[in-house]
């Protein structure tokens, strides 16, 4: 199977602590420079104390195995710091970027989603959902990554390692509604 280029965009949150965003690629070229552009088209809608650092190498895998078969350097780093006033938010609160691939996969669609959390308070409507303009705005900014035929959905192979899937994504939806991340720390 094919090599996939692995990208982790790390996230500083302040008070909801550090995130992670992964992302996978089959390409070649500086994918980071995409996803500078996706931070910094969103980064408005985010109190001050997000930041995003994007990464300028990272792990290569083996996309049926899962194994990690080398390293890749040479993309762009950048660090994205979100709305430059401070303002109140509801930590890991906020909306969630769904990528849908054409694949199916043991009948089921192959789909990715990245959280986009702790969205300001500024980006929700008085009836509790994300306002019009921040979620055309977060609309946007997914399908432009999305239309740039780079981002892959990575599935993982079963238990044993083989079975391990990548399939390009061909669309960006993001879901309706206020979404929460929810820590898996004790």
């Amino acid at each position: 199977m094919a090599d996939l280029r692995r990208i982790r965009v790390s996230w500083t949150t302040g008070p909801g602590g550090v995130g992670l965003s992964t992302f996978y690629t089959f390409d070649p070229d500086d994918v980071t420079t995409n996803l500078a552009t996706f931070y910094n088209a969103i980064k408005a809608l985010f109190p001050a104390a997000v930041t995003w650092a994007i990464p300028s190498s990272g792990d290569v895998i083996d996309s049926a195995t899962g194994s990690l078969v080398g390293g890749w350097s040479g993309g762009t780093a950048a660090s994205i710091a979100g709305a430059p006033t401070t303002g109140n938010y509801a930590a890991g609160t906020g909306a969630i970027t769904r990528w849908d691939t054409g694949t199916v996969v043991a009948g089921r669609r192959l789909r990715g989603r990245t959280f986009l959390v702790p969205l300001a308070v500024n980006c929700y409507s008085t009836t509790g959902v994300i306002d019009t303009t921040p979620y055309a705005t977060l609309s946007s900014a997914s399908s432009t990554l999305a239309s740039t035929n780079k981002l892959v959905v990575w599935h993982r192979p079963a238990p044993g390692g083989s079975g391990g899937l990548g399939s390009s994504v061909g669309s960006a939806f993001v879901l309706p509604g206020v979404h929460s991340l929810a820590s898996r720390r004790v």
